[in-house]
């Protein structure tokens, strides 16, 4: 009889994420695409998270009583059907309101049957010792790292030669293609019936947060996975955007004076789309402080960037645009190419007072980027994070990747060149790759062996609960002030590490397990 094997579950968990990273750096923009935007956007994109938050738990306590085989099937049958379902939300008849419902389906669909990672964990847990135990977690970080190496670079070339549903009906391959690959050789590793701990879901929570050391990690993972949320909702918005941030307007008392009077057929054009109480207000610019004035900017020109016929051919004329300019006005026009349009057109009648965008990047170069990340993450947690683990303990990783972390966050929104862009997505990368694995090495270790899959459960929880907060928190800053998710994020990432440097213990002892 074949034995439960890390291999064999890396694989399965590892396919499985291609799915989920060839979708998740897509959704911000296509639910743009679908004209949504601000919290309803965080919104829909937490909705997976909602649905593990409420079944999570229970799928690591059934585990415990069944198995963790027959969960793990379940959960991959599950993704083929929601990916499915994402790629029919992007089909052509349907409206953006019928599509959004659909794509929001998907989702809710998606997040109901996504046991995988908690109960792959817990079955991790099952084959190793306490000792090896991180080193082994390590396993689905760089399964996640793989996975959105290959993941993104797979979505985003679906989508440029198989259109938007490309995607969505790759992804639903892999994940049946993992369905059977799972039946096939995933062996069970913990038996039914074994002896376990079985209690109420709150009963379970309160359980598990009431360990001091459990419940504090457990905390922990949820800030990290908070920050974490906030930097892959909004990246593909930040690089992949045309819209305005309010740092764009590098003079806008300059720019007010042009739009109360205006004189060439570009403001004259700008300022009849603009509201009215707005245009009103700039006659008195120069009283009003420049902060106020790029915010007021900033929601006002975005308003009417995406507007058809924004401006007419003797303005474009009067313009020397750049070559994608041209190109875009003389080929076919969707709101995202408008919205581009429009933005060089602003860029280049007022280059004093618009600064350019320092680069734009389609739904193929941001999933390109998200591949980068996960090529980096997965180079910590495959290649140094048992070395790393073994030379500085837990503890010490746990705090410098959250440093790490926040303080190129913080950074990221200001990268003006593409290579500083790669350079500051590479420290973030390695700040969440080496937080994942110690974080849930050192709960697995704190807790029971008979209670690992209810335990972990609660995390899994904790993160989902994260991933929904996350989401709702970055798009609703967003739509205000592009670069404020990351500011805040960043903030909390220290402070996390603040608070891990005073709680954690300075050595952790492998040689059993503490909780007990």
């Amino acid at each position: 009889m074949k034995k439960p094997s890390l291999l064999i579950i890396f694989l399965t968990v590892f396919i499985d994420l291609i799915g989920f990273g060839m979708v998740l750096p897509l959704l911000p923009r296509y639910i743009e695409r679908f004209g949504e935007q601000g919290w309803k956007m965080g919104a829909i994109i937490a909705s997976f998270s909602v649905m593990q938050l409420f079944l999570a738990p229970w799928w690591g306590r059934l585990s415990d009583r069944i198995g963790r085989r027959p969960v793990i099937l379940i959960s991959n049958a599950g993704s083929t059907i929601a990916y499915a379902m994402f790629a029919l939300s992007a089909a052509p008849a349907l409206s953006p309101a019928t599509a959004l419902t659909v794509l929001l389906a998907s989702r809710v669909f998606a997040g109901a049957c996504g046991a995988n990672i908690s109960v792959a964990s817990a079955y991790i847990a099952d084959i190793t010792p306490p000792e090896k135990r991180s080193k082994g977690m390590g396993l689905i970080g760089v399964a996640f790292g793989l996975g959105f190496i290959l993941g993104p670079a797979i979505g985003a070339l679906s989508a440029a030669y198989l259109g938007l549903a490309g995607p969505g009906w790759v992804a639903s391959g892999f994940c049946g293609a993992n369905l059977l690959l799972a039946f096939a050789i995933l062996v069970e590793s913990r038996q039914p019936g074994a002896p376990g701990i079985v209690r109420p879901r709150l009963a379970q929570i309160g359980h598990t947060l009431g360990l001091p050391r459990v419940g504090f990690l457990v905390g922990l993972y949820f800030l990290a996975t908070f920050c974490f949320a906030v930097f892959e909702t909004t990246l593909p918005l930040l690089l992949g955007s045309p819209g305005l941030h309010p740092d764009d307007f590098t003079e806008p008392q300059a720019l007010a004076r042009k739009l109360t009077a205006p004189a060439d057929p570009v403001s004259v054009e700008l300022a009849a789309r603009l509201a009215p109480d707005f245009r009103a207000s700039l006659v008195k610019a120069n009283a009003t402080s420049p902060a106020a004035l790029r915010r007021g900017f900033y929601h006002e020109v975005n308003a009417v960037l995406g507007q058809t016929n924004l401006f007419d051919a003797a303005a474009l004329a009067a313009l020397k645009l750049p070559a994608e300019a041209a190109a875009l006005r003389d080929g076919p026009q969707g709101r995202e190419t408008r919205r581009r349009l429009n933005r060089l057109v602003l860029e280049t009648a007022f280059p004093g007072e618009i600064k350019r965008q320092p680069y734009y990047f389609d739904e193929r170069s941001v999933g390109y980027l998200f591949a980068f990340c996960g090529l980096m993450s997965a180079f910590i947690q495959g290649g140094m994070i048992g070395r790393l683990v073994k030379r500085f303990g837990e503890p010490k990783l746990i705090v410098a990747s959250l440093v790490i972390f926040g303080a190129s966050l913080g950074w990221l929104p200001y990268t003006e060149s593409v290579a500083t862009l790669l350079v500051a997505l590479a420290i973030v990368s390695v700040g969440s790759g080496l937080n994942r694995a110690p974080t849930l090495g050192l709960v697995s270790i704190f807790t029971p062996a008979s209670e690992q899959g209810a335990t972990l459960g609660v995390t899994q929880s904790a993160g989902t609960l994260a991933r929904i907060l996350g989401p709702v928190f970055a798009t609703t800053l967003y739509a205000e002030m592009p670069h404020s998710p990351y500011l805040a994020a960043a903030a909390l990432a220290v402070a996390a590490a603040l608070l891990a440097w005073v709680r954690l213990p300075a050595k952790v002892d492998h040689s059993t397990d503490t909780a007990k």
